[in-house]
C-alpha cells in the first residue's frame, strides 16, 4: 500500500469540479453540525470571522457529501474539522460523529505514538536492535552488510524489509507464526513501506511492556484521551484500530498541539519531533514529501507545511491530515467494500481535495498543501549512473535525457516520474526507484527486488 496514489494532493480539475457541485447543492445540508468536544463547549468563543466561514464552506461541503456518497461503494461516510483542541465542524451520511469505523492503516500512526511514550516511559528504546526484544528475530541479512535493524526502523518504514518479496522468513514469536519478507536493503538505507514490520511492532511493545498491545493502547493513549469509545482489541500493530470522529477527532487535536491534549501529556515535545523527523539523509530542495515514523510529511522550504496518514481495508477507509502552521486538521472515516477499486479511489481522490478546500477556507489560508515536488534538470542530472546490485552484480543505468530520467530497472528503459527529492515512479509504486544518499551524495539505489550500490568510476 505504497502512496504513490497520493499523487492527488494536487489534483486541482477535481476539486474544482467538485466545488461547482457542493455549491449546487448547498439547499441540502441540514445535517451540519458546528461543535466542540463536550456539551459544554457549544457556544465558546470563537472568532466571527472564522464561524462565519465555517458556516459557509461547512454547508457547502456537506451539501456536496450528501450527494456524493454512493451506497453501494460507499455504505457509510463521516468527516470532521479541527482547530486547536475542538472539533469545530463535523457531518456524515448514513452515519454521525458516534459511528464507530476501523481506520485501517491510520493504526500505524497510533503504535508510533505509543512507541515514543513507552520510550518515554524507559519501557522500550527506540535505537536498540528489535532482537533485544524478539531473541529469535534476525532481519538483517550479511550479504547486504546491513547494520542491525532498529525499532526506530521498523517504524520509519526503513528496515529494509519490502512491501513485495518472493521469498519470506517465518519466525516463532510467543507460539505464533510470523511470516516477513526478506530483507531486500540494508537497514537504514531507504524507505519501503512494510505492514510486516508494524506487526513486528506490536511484538515488540508487548515483549516490552509485558502486556498485551491492546492494553497498551488503552492504558497510554486511548484512555487519557478520553477515547471511550475506541479499542486495539481487533488491531495487529498495522491496523485494526476502531473509533468515531469524536474520538479521533481528540487524537488528532493532540497532534495539532504537539503531544498534549487540555493540559494531558501525550508525548514530550521532543519526542514529537521525533515523530516527524526526517529517517534518512535527503537531499535539500525547495519542496520535499517525506515519511517519518507512521507520517507522510509534506515541508515548503524546510518548515513543515502538512502531514498526513491515509489507512484502506476491506469495509474501512480513513485519513487525517494536520496543518500545523495554522493548527487546523481534518479527518475522514468511511467503510468501502471494495478498498482497492478504482472507483473509490477516485471518490477518496475527491473527498481529500473537497477536506483540503474545506480546510483552507475556513483557515483563510490558500497556501497549504499546493506544493509539491519536482527538479531542476541540474537536480536529476544527481542521479545519472550505474547501480550494481550488491548481492548479484547486475547492474542498473541511469541517463538523463530531454530533461527526463530513464531507467533499465525494470526491464527495458522506461521514464522515471519524480514522486519526491530522492523517488521516482514507473507507472505505480511497485516499481519505484529509491535512490540512497549518505554525505550529500547518492550511493545507491533500492529497488523491491534488491539494492545498488552506485558504480564510481
Amino acid at each position: 500500500m505504497f502512496m504513490k496514489r497520493k499523487l492527488y494532493l494536487f489534483s486541482g480539475a477535481v476539486v474544482l469540479l467538485c466545488l461547482i457541485i457542493c455549491v449546487s447543492l448547498a439547499g441540502m445540508s441540514r445535517a451540519t453540525t458546528l461543535f466542540g468536544f463536550r456539551e459544554s463547549d457549544v457556544g465558546e468563543v470563537v472568532d466571527r470571522e472564522i464561524d462565519a466561514r465555517l458556516q459557509q464552506y461547512g454547508k457547502q461541503f456537506a451539501g456536496w457529501l450528501n450527494g456524493n456518497v454512493p451506497g453501494g461503494m460507499v455504505p457509510s461516510a463521516a468527516v470532521g474539522v479541527i482547530q486547536g483542541d475542538r472539533l469545530v465542524f463535523h457531518h456524515g451520511v448514513r452515519a454521525d460523529s458516534t459511528t464507530r469505523f476501523g481506520i485501517a492503516s491510520l493504526s500505524k500512526t497510533f503504535t508510533a505514538v505509543l512507541a515514543l511514550r513507552l520510550q518515554e516511559k524507559k519501557i522500550l528504546v527506540l535505537d536498540e536492535p528489535v532482537s533485544r526484544y524478539l531473541p529469535g528475530v534476525v532481519i538483517e541479512r550479511e550479504e547486504l552488510n546491513s547494520k542491525p535493524v532498529t525499532v526506530r526502523h521498523l517504524l520509519a518504514h526503513t528496515s529494509g524489509i519490502p512491501s513485495f518479496a518472493g521469498r519470506h522468513v517465518v519466525y516463532d514469536i510467543n507460539g505464533k507464526k510470523i511470516s516477513v519478507p526478506e530483507q531486500v536493503h540494508p537497514a537504514g538505507y531507504s524507505y519501503s513501506y512494510s505492514n510486516e514490520g508494524y506487526e513486528l511492532m506490536m511484538h515488540v511493545i508487548e515483549a516490552a511492556a509485558g502486556r498485551s498491545y491492546a492494553e497498551c493502547m488503552k492504558e497510554e493513549i486511548l484512555d487519557p484521551l478520553g477515547m471511550t469509545s475506541s479499542t486495539a482489541e481487533f488491531s495487529n500493530g498495522t491496523g485494526g484500530i476502531v473509533t468515531t470522529i469524536q474520538d479521533l477527532a481528540k487524537y488528532t487535536a493532540m497532534l495539532i498541539n504537539r503531544g498534549e491534549y487540555r493540559g494531558r501529556r501525550i508525548i514530550s515535545e521532543k519526542s514529537f519531533g521525533e515523530l516527524l523527523a526526517k529517517p534518512v539523509e535527503l537531499p535539500v530542495t525547495k519542496v520535499d514529501y517525506y515519511y517519518s515514523l507512521g507520517w507522510e510529511v509534506i515541508t515548503v522550504n524546510g518548515s513543515i507545511d502538512s502531514y498526513y496518514k491515509a489507512g484502506r481495508w476491506f469495509n474501512q477507509a480513513s485519513g487525517l491530515q494536520v496543518f500545523p502552521k495554522r493548527k487546523i486538521a481534518f479527518i475522514y472515516l468511511c467503510n468501502p467494500p471494495e478498498h482497492l477499486g478504482d472507483s473509490f479511489m477516485s471518490w477518496r481522490q475527491g473527498l481529500t481535495g473537497m477536506l483540503r478546500f474545506l480546510v483552507r477556507k475556513i483557515s483563510d489560508d490558500e497556501t497549504l498543501c499546493t506544493a509539491w515536488p519536482s527538479l531542476t534538470p541540474g537536480e536529476l542530472k544527481w542521479y545519472e549512473g550505474d547501480y550494481r546490485n550488491v548481492i548479484t552484480g547486475e547492474k542498473v543505468h541511469v541517463s538523463l535525457k530531454g530533461g527526463t530520467l530513464f531507467s533499465n530497472g525494470f526491464g527495458g528503459y522506461m521514464p522515471l516520474r519524480t514522486f519526491t527529492s530522492n523517488r521516482f515512479l514507473i507507472d505505480s509504486g511497485r516499481m519505484l526507484h529509491n535512490f540512497v544518499w549518505k554525505d550529500h551524495r547518492v550511493v545507491g539505489l533500492a529497488l523491491r527486488h534488491g539494492y545498488y550500490e552506485a558504480v564510481r568510476e
